[in-house]
């Protein structure tokens, strides 16, 4: 680099960097790893007097030939610079960075409400080696900032975006340093997941409901449909695991499942003790315990569901 100092090194004033950004393409999302990879050009702009010339157009520089912010992006995973790390200077000293980054980036999402979940995915630029006194960044007013109209991302809604300049420090002890964030607001959706995932599973949790109209006496019956009905919610929990992000606590998605398992389980429960009644010669309360179960199961699974999805 030229020079360490900044342009206005001496005068207590931080050098202002005005900031510039076009989100040109999200290409997915990783809900299991918390990644997710973006397409996003940037343009920082700041005046150096020291870069002055008497030429009559822009001229062009290495980065590493005159003072820059040095910006790094915090949240990066694995990314790749597609534009020469140069710069323009205009006679006046304005100095131009201009740079795409495409990449992976890492970003910590709530999936408490998955799979009807809204997520923030944030790219997070730092002025590294450079304090708050010295750098500060600022959104670009003269030149708009914005997002492509169309996303190549299949199962997300972007809905917006927005940006601001701030202070902070990446980890706790170390100083603040001057940070500018772009933020995409997106919605997740769910209609993937309420007919492949969601509706088999109620059909599969229904199928178990057969039992409590099949006579207590025919128990091999009762317990071989209520036996299949668990073994296709186990076949079919295994089957859809790689559309489940592996999260430490339980999403909706999670809780729906778990109790569709736990309600199966107990109709199998319920089909095994009616069959030892009608064995035993108490084939009217086990038919009453049929008749009982005709309505409460199914509104009790009903009912979590609503709670699951709607409350």
């Amino acid at each position: 680099m030229a020079n360490d100092r900044h342009p206005n090194y001496g005068t207590g004033e931080p050098t202002k960097v005005d900031m510039r950004y076009v989100v040109v393409d999200i290409d997915g999302v990783n809900s299991a790893i918390q990644s997710f990879t973006l397409n996003i050009f940037y343009k920082a702009k700041w005046h150096d007097p020291r870069e002055a010339h008497d030429g009559d157009s822009a001229i062009t520089k290495a980065l590493r030939e005159v003072w820059h912010p040095n910006i790094q992006i915090s949240n990066r995973q694995k990314t790749f610079n597609t534009m020469d790390e140069v710069v323009k200077i205009e006679p006046d000293g304005t100095v131009i960075q201009s740079q795409r980054v495409w990449g992976d980036f890492s970003q910590i999402l709530d999936l408490k409400d998955f799979p009807f979940d809204s997520q923030k995915f944030e790219v997070t630029m730092v002025s590294v080696g450079y304090s708050t006194d010295e750098v500060e960044f600022a959104l670009e007013k003269d030149l708009p900032s914005g997002i492509s109209r169309q996303f190549s991302l299949p199962d997300w809604e972007i809905l917006g975006h927005k940006s601001w300049a701030h202070q902070s420090s990446i980890f706790e002890g170390m100083d603040a340093a001057s940070m500018f964030t772009v933020s995409l607001e997106a919605k997740r959706y769910n209609e993937y997941y309420v007919i492949k995932v969601i509706l088999p599973l109620f059909l599969i949790v229904a199928m178990s409901w057969i039992v409590f109209w099949i006579d207590p006496e025919q128990a091999g019956t009762q317990i071989g449909v209520a036996t299949t009905s668990m073994l296709t919610l186990i076949a079919y929990r295994f089957s859809i695991d790689n559309l489940v992000p592996a999260v430490s606590y339980l999403t909706r998605m999670d809780t729906f499942i778990l109790s569709s398992t736990l309600l199966v389980f107990a109709t199998l429960g319920e089909a095994v003790l009616t069959s030892v009644l009608g064995k035993y010669g108490k084939a009217h309360i086990a038919l009453r315990m049929d008749r009982w179960c005709r309505l409460i199961v199914p509104a009790g699974f009903f009912a979590l569901a609503c709670h699951v999805f709607l409350g």
